[in-house]
């Protein structure tokens, strides 16, 4: 079990009797636009990996990033390829406020392709001295994990 977030914050912002107009999304993407039509969103189902020490792998949160309209645009061209994973990375945004943290929606990073049967991983910034990055560098204890499985199934 990983935390996970079924939808990025802008399209929960949408009411729901609004969505079928403004919102198109699956599993994978979204694109939200505002009720003028004069601004659109792009946002990409992404894994943000923290290790966790004495583990293996990684507990990833599935969240969502904010990407400019080109990236998109590319990542939909190169989604089946199965040299996707040698495009360069590109950046992206936190598009989810994390519950078990304060001020994650925004947090900038890099979002890399991994393959075409595999979810997107997004790295914070290097200079970003947020809890999350913070962790996401130096790794967490198991114990950590449990924290946020417990405060992500409470809400």
């Amino acid at each position: 079990m990983e935390p996970s977030y079924r939808w990025p914050d802008a399209y929960l912002a949408v009411p729901p009797d609004e969505r079928d107009f403004r919102t198109i999304g699956g599993k994978d993407d979204c694109r939200v636009r505002d009720a003028g039509d004069t601004r659109r969103q792009h946002f990409l189902r992404v894994l943000l990996p923290i290790p966790v020490r004495g583990e293996a792998r990684p507990c990833n949160w599935g969240v969502w990033v904010e990407v400019v309209e080109h990236a998109f645009v590319r990542v939909q061209d190169l989604w089946d390829d199965p040299e996707q994973a040698r495009e360069p990375s590109f950046p992206a945004v936190l598009a989810n406020e994390l519950k078990s943290y304060q001020g994650t929606r925004g947090l900038a990073g890099m979002a890399q392709l991994t393959g075409p049967t595999s979810v997107p991983t997004f790295t914070l910034l290097p200079g970003i001295q947020h809890p999350l990055a913070r962790e996401q560098r130096e790794g967490v204890y198991p114990e950590r994990v449990l924290e946020w499985l417990a405060n992500h199934c409470r809400h």
